[in-house]
């Protein structure tokens, strides 16, 4: 056995009490990079008589199941090649060694070696800075497939009619087209009343995205972009933007890596806020554990693992989590330029003549810094702005912006906020003003900008469900008072599934602006009820209700509901029903002494692949199953059955996920017997707003059980070999001379082949009309006499 290592110094006593202990670090950041230090000439060469050696790989002690590549210098020192020493999870970064560089081991600083040739090992002892570090996705979510393509066209509908002669019919509807190279889709309603009957499109656009980029093309009706301090518009046009959505499992907010360094191969375990949030395994080394959520604000993080006498270490580390943030160097943008709309949902193409052009942007110069940035132009006005996001540490978030105007309208736009989010208790103030004559394209379109808005929420849970909080909001529009409301508000978890909720608030705007609310719910299985009793300007108000939801399975819900509300009483009653193929809703309603019903049915049908598929409505991806035309089969989703195919062998799974794993199986135990597939589960992956089709291929067997007999009337041996001579396909004789075979043909011979003989038996099959596994025989196998 041999042992090579550089020399050093002994490490003195406060060294070696360190030496074995597991050093955890708090949030791993950006280290500085030792620099690469260029290796001996020597340490490079080759020496004479050296041998190619394969052998068994340790570090520190413990088996890696690697086997790697050496160079035995021939008085048991070693060589190897960059590659390698990276495979085994050596920075070679660090070391100054290139992948295809051969270098003596002897040489590099902070590793050790023991050599035992007769065992053909090498156990390794490293730095733990000079080990690569393991990083872990917390999440352990499994990579999506990109999105399929699919092909087709789908109607959205919903029928309101009812009895008040003013507005007795409407239908509203969408037509929406999609294939590979994006979504069209149109909206609008058709009215049937006293004062129109006509059509009033809603919105008509394309949309184009990319999931590899995260962007989104839309040409046509959209909403432009806007910032917490910033207002929304609608108009007609174009709006290219950065889509999140795209990549449902992007973390776009900062997320601490949690990690440190294992002194042995240990189990480790994260709690935050003392619940358990992940647990895995690392090996010997620096490791790095990203992506653990499940908290928003300020928390304490606790990693676990276990030193190299097995004992527990634990250190804790304070975290502060914020989802308005985006992390460092991450940002997003969405671009506007189209004309205005006006009097939306009343006139189908109203716009404006001049056109309008609005920009959003954010971008995260640090985890813990976010900058924003939004401008607008049109006809006589231009705005812009800036705002940041501050993250305090773990004392919360501050928040600032400032945008001014010019043109008809010109002043400016100030606005300063803090939050703070933690178990105990949270704090939320927000403050916006504005200044001269501030205005916006929202302005221009007649929707008046609110001069002051202040608010403040203080919130305080409990414990035990219970929850106390105050709130105030200041609020003045462009030519109105200010209004200053307060209110507290108490949510109390009584026993079982019962809740009872008060609240308060005065508005100090006005003399009688003083209520109360008192408000109980019940939850009795599937039924929820409730009772509330307020008080409000001088006037009392009373309600009860009772509502049971329809599965979504499908089946039957109904809820009604009564009370008082100032001088009047009113009453509803509601029965529903939610199948496959849609929803209907029937309602019977009284207020103040006047009666009315309503009916509102809403569903969808789909075009895919040559057939029309009835659904309930559909809001965004879908998957038509297809079984080639086997009627009848289960089909799951998510481990739930949606439904079974219909005569056709199709049926539609409605709300999938867009660019996310929807995992659908059928059930193959309702199959024909003589029916083979190859594939009972698929992973689909839709487009946004977009079927794709889910193909499980069944296959029909001529398949039969043969029963088999003797000359003589009796069994042949258990175990013997059947060969069909038609398809040459092999079969095994089993218990009571029963063969089965699956690729027979109108007229059929066997060969059977035991100890001690042969025999053939020919036969006739005719597949059954109900796809059912025949017997055929029994059939007698004739001995063969050897030539």
């Amino acid at each position: 056995m041999t042992t090579a290592a550089l020399p050093k110094r002994p490490p003195s006593g406060r060294s070696r009490c360190h030496a074995g202990a597991l050093a955890l670090a708090t949030l791993v950041g950006a280290g500085a990079e030792a620099q690469p230090q260029p290796m001996p000439a020597a340490a490079m060469m080759t020496q004479a008589r050296t041998q190619e050696v394969y052998l068994d790989v340790r570090l520190d002690g413990e088996p890696t199941g690697m086997l790697s590549r050496f160079r035995d210098s021939g008085d048991g020192r070693l060589y190897a090649r960059g590659q390698e020493l990276a495979a085994l999870g050596l920075d070679i970064g660090r070391m100054g060694v290139a992948p295809d560089q051969e270098v003596l081991l002897d040489v590099l600083p902070g590793l050790r070696y023991r050599y035992t040739p007769a065992l053909q090992e090498v156990d390794l002892s490293i730095a733990p800075a000079l080990r690569t570090t393991y990083r872990v996705d917390a999440r352990g979510m499994a990579p999506t497939p990109p999105a399929t393509p699919g092909r087709g066209l789908l109607l959205n509908y919903e029928i309101y009619a009812q009895t008040r002669r003013e507005s007795p019919l409407a239908a509203w509807s969408e037509q929406r087209y999609f294939d590979r190279r994006g979504v069209f889709s149109n909206t609008g309603t058709l009215h049937w009343n006293d004062q129109m009957n006509s059509y009033v499109r809603f919105d008509t656009n394309w949309t184009r995205s990319d999931p590899q980029t995260l962007r989104s093309l839309q040409l046509g009706d959209a909403i432009s972009s806007s910032l917490t301090w910033s207002r929304a518009v609608r108009l007609g046009g174009l709006q290219w933007r950065r889509n999140f959505n795209l990549r449902p499992d992007l973390i776009t907010f900062p997320i601490p890596a949690l990690g440190g360094t294992a002194a042995v191969p240990t189990a480790v375990d994260v709690y935050i806020n003392n619940v358990r949030r992940y647990t895995g395994n690392v090996p010997t080394g620096p490791f790095v554990l990203n992506d653990i959520t499940g908290i928003s604000g300020a928390g304490l993080a606790n990693v676990i693992t276990r030193d190299a006498l097995g004992r527990d270490v634990s250190t804790a580390i304070p975290i502060y989590i914020d989802t308005r943030l985006l992390a460092a160097d991450l940002s997003s943008y969405s671009v506007e330029l189209g004309f205005l709309r006006r009097n939306y949902g009343m006139r189908s193409f109203d716009y404006e003549r001049s056109p309008a052009a609005s920009a959003s942007g954010r971008y995260g110069l640090s985890d813990a810094w976010t900058v924003e940035g939004h401008a607008e132009a049109a006809s006589g006005l231009a705005n812009a702005g800036v705002g940041l996001l501050a993250r305090l540490g773990t004392a919360g978030v501050a928040n600032a912006s400032l945008s001014g105007s010019t043109g008809r309208q010109h002043g400016a736009q100030v606005g300063l906020g803090y939050q703070y989010l933690d178990e105990h208790y949270s704090l939320d103030i927000q403050a916006q003003r504005q200044l001269g004559d501030h205005g916006d394209l929202a302005s221009l379109g007649g929707a008046p900008g609110v001069r002051s808005n202040t608010r403040a929420t203080f919130s305080l849970p409990l414990g035990q469900g219970n929850t106390a909080s105050l709130s105030y909001i200041g609020l003045r529009y462009r030519g109105a008072d200010t209004a200053h409301v307060a209110s507290a508000s108490y949510l109390m978890s009584l026993a079982g599934q019962v809740v009872l909720s008060l609240s308060a608030f005065k508005d100090f705007s006005q003399n009688q602006g003083v209520g109360g609310f008192a408000n109980l719910s019940i939850a009795l299985g599937n039924i929820s009820a409730g009772m509330s009793v307020g008080r409000q300007n001088g006037e009392t108000q009373l309600g009860a209700s009772a509502v049971r939801p329809a599965d979504y399975g499908g089946g039957w819900g109904w809820g009604t509901q009564a009370g008082q509300a100032r001088s009047s009483r009113y009453g509803r009653a509601w029965g529903q029903y939610l199948g496959r193929y849609g929803e209907a809703i029937a309602t019977v309603e009284q207020y103040s002494g006047e009666t009315s019903a309503s009916l509102n049915l809403a569903g969808a049908v789909a075009l895919m692949q040559g057939t029309a598929m009835p659904a309930r409505r559909i809001h965004d991806g879908f998957a038509l199953v297809s079984t080639d035309g086997t009627p009848g089969i289960p089909v799951m989703h998510q481990n739930r059955v949606i439904g079974r195919t219909n005569a056709a062998g199709y049926l539609l799974v409605p709300e999938l996920n867009a660019y996310q794993r929807n995992d659908i199986e059928i059930d193959t135990l309702s199959l024909p017997a003589s029916a083979s597939i190859p594939v009972s589960s698929r992973t689909v992956v839709p487009q946004a707003r977009s079927g794709v089709l889910a193909h499980f291929p069944i296959l029909q067997q001529a398949a039969a059980v043969l029963l088999l007999a003797d000359e003589a009337g009796g069994p042949l041996p258990v175990g013997a070999h059947v060969l069909h001579e038609e398809s040459d396909e092999v079969g095994v004789v089993g218990y009571d001379s029963m063969t089965f075979l699956s690729r027979l043909s109108d007229r059929n011979v066997v060969v059977v082949t035991y100890e001690g003989g042969r025999c053939s038996a020919a036969f006739e099959y005719v597949r059954p009309d109900d796809g059912s596994l025949p017997t055929v025989g029994p059939v007698t196998c004739r001995k063969e006499t050897p030539e």
